[in-house]
């Protein structure tokens, strides 16, 4: 995660936001962050993603879950941190 993107800048996105923004959360490029919403792999790793149109929102309240920011005290979630695919991994395809 981008040392810009405290929990609270990420809640104050408001309900949702957009892909770049996504992306620059967890350190991925532009790009990168449209290829894996088509792919599906932000929804695999329990980001919500809304396509509306052309464009797609993000719900920033799943991107609290996954980074186990809990918006109240004490429901912490269980699932591992995001860690975006590196460089000649199987779901990159690149080498």
């Amino acid at each position: 995660m981008n040392s810009q993107w405290t929990p609270e800048a990420i809640r104050a996105l408001g309900a949702t936001t957009d892909l770049p923004t996504l992306g620059s959360i967890f350190g991925v490029s532009r790009w990168k962050a449209y290829k894996m919403a088509r792919a599906g792999e932000w929804e695999q790793v329990g980001i919500r993603i809304v396509p509306i149109g052309t464009k797609y929102r993000v719900a920033v309240q799943s991107i609290q879950e996954v980074l186990g920011h809990s918006r109240q005290p004490g429901m912490a979630d269980k699932r591992a941190p995001f860690i975006p695919p590196r460089k000649g991994s199987a779901i990159t395809g690149r080498e």
